[in-house]
């Protein structure tokens, strides 16, 4: 049975929690919203926590388009954003949140974005047994003229663990297989990337150092493991889709903080009063851990024994 309690979680103010007695999760509802915590009850929250407020953007761009006192936190958790990544993205939502709740469902809805003109609503739907999560997000064009943007879904991770992504494998004769796309910070030759034949792995440590990659994840899974378990993240991919960033519906970032898991919708013109949705499914294992991260054979171990592809 799923149940919601509001309550005041650290100095994230009132959040809502939402429960099925196997795992937890807490949805702040004074600012953003994030989903600030997902774990074991009991246990370990597997979502970063910028209890801080370290990670902040105030630039001047922000402040001319959202006005002098305009500051955007990540706060950490889970978020929604808009692609590609430009002034707007970075909409400060520090404001009160509203929501309802219907069976194992809870929606937040925001207000409409000042400037922007969009309305940002989150769906999470808890299964009744287990760690299943159903997360939908939705964007809805209130600017009264067409936009361009695709669903941008970023999970902050805390720091310390290994994330595991697969490659492509699909047989395309001569023709390339996959996409991957570097930014101007990233180094391949990071200590915290290993890229092998059929994974790779991102280690989270407290390197000072920005790192991001983007991929065209076919597979639509990536996993997480950290504190003696495994957050697994799943998502559709479609070949025939259009993505941000030239053709990435997946894309991760690590910095000294945390580690970032994020999926992309596709990117379009949205005419006014259009909404788009995005979906994903989070699941979470326990007593899993990875001793090499640059061992293939170790990781499609995993893959194989969660069923992950």
């Amino acid at each position: 049975m799923v149940t919601f309690k509001e309550k005041s979680y650290k100095n994230y103010g009132n959040c809502l929690e939402i429960s099925n007695g196997c795992v937890d999760l807490l949805v702040t509802l004074d600012i953003g919203p994030r989903i600030i915590r997902y774990g074991f009850c009991g246990g370990d929250n597997m979502l970063y926590e910028d209890l801080d407020r370290v990670n902040t953007y105030e630039k001047e761009d922000i402040k001319e388009m959202f006005g002098a006192n305009a500051k955007w936190y990540l706060y950490g958790g889970h978020r929604l954003w808009i692609s590609p990544e430009y002034t707007e993205t970075y909409f400060p939502d520090n404001n009160p949140v509203s929501y309802d709740t219907d069976e194992n469902s809870a929606i937040f809805t925001c207000d409409v974005q000042e400037v922007t003109g969009l309305l940002f609503s989150t769906v999470v739907t808890l299964d009744d047994e287990g760690t299943g999560v159903n997360i939908t997000h939705m964007i809805e064009n209130c600017s009264g003229e067409p936009q361009t943007y695709a669903i941008w879904a970023l999970t902050v991770l805390d720091k310390g663990g290994v994330e595991l992504i697969p490659f492509n494998t699909n047989d395309t004769d001569l023709l390339p297989n996959r996409t991957l796309r570097a930014w101007p910070y990233t180094d391949f030759s990071d200590h915290r990337l290993y890229m092998g034949n059929k994974f790779v792995s991102l280690c989270s440590d407290s390197t000072d150092k920005k790192f991001k990659l983007g991929f065209d994840l076919r597979y639509g899974v990536t996993a997480y493991i950290n504190k003696n378990q495994m957050f697994v993240k799943s998502f559709n991919h479609y070949d025939e889709g259009e993505y941000p960033d030239n053709g990435c519906s997946f894309e991760t970032f690590t910095n000294n903080c945390f580690l970032e898991c994020e999926t992309l919708g596709e990117i379009g013109r949205k005419p006014d009063g259009s909404i788009v949705a995005h979906n994903e499914y989070w699941s979470l294992y326990k007593d899993v851990s990875i001793k090499d991260p640059r061992d293939e054979k170790e990781i499609a171990e995993i893959f194989e024994k969660y069923e992950l592809i």
